[in-house]
């Protein structure tokens, strides 16, 4: 199983998502049937609170049979701490692929109570220092070797894609000019980042 974690205030219904999907269906429908192994994509839509974030994913990691983890931008830094959840369990040879993550996100987190509403759900909640603190214990819970794949464009204009290349300076990484947050012509990479996950 596949876990794709979306962005803040995204949804499962995202373009990556949606092209992640059609193009392992499309794979998987040419493979003959002695070798489809089905690799099913698990792409939840994730609460709104980060602590809710934190408990849903460690509810995923304990009962669902993953073999890969792929996120973009606060969904990439939560795949950090899903493979370092794994690698903690013994389950090394799990790897993620990181696109535009976001790096460091308690810096977004407010200080005071701030009222949002999620854009694709509706939903009316509040952020404050809670989910910062959130998010600083859950980077302290990242495993430094495992194996990750990062894909950034330089032309974010949400992220600036110099910290994450600085942050990931160690691990396999691919930076293309231009671009933006969405990460351009994504399905160009599926390939080749579907086969570092061993999902092809």
């Amino acid at each position: 199983m596949l876990l794709y974690l979306h962005g803040f205030e995204s949804s499962p219904e995202s373009l990556k998502i949606i092209q992640t999907r059609e193009f392992m269906n499309s794979h998987q429908a040419s493979l003959p049937a002695a070798v489809n192994q089905a690799i099913q994509l698990l792409a939840p839509q994730q609460p709104s609170r980060m602590a809710a974030i934190r408990q849903m994913l460690d509810e995923v990691i304990a009962t669902q049979p993953l073999t890969a983890v792929m996120g973009s931008s606060l969904g990439g830094f939560w795949t950090h701490y899903v493979v370092s959840q794994l690698h903690k369990r013994g389950r090394t040879e799990i790897r993620g692929v990181l696109i535009n993550p976001a790096v460091q996100p308690y810096n977004w987190m407010p200080e005071e109570t701030v009222d949002r509403v999620h854009p694709y759900t509706q939903e009316a909640y509040q952020l404050d220092a809670s989910d910062r603190q959130v998010l600083i214990e859950a980077e302290q819970c990242f495993v430094a070797d495992v194996e990750l794949l990062v894909l950034l464009q330089a032309g974010d204009e949400r992220l600036d894609y110099r910290l994450a290349r600085d942050y990931y300076r160690d691990r396999r990484m691919v930076v293309e000019q231009g671009g933006d947050h969405s990460f351009a012509d994504f399905p160009r990479y599926l390939p080749a980042a579907l086969e570092f996950l061993h999902v092809l």
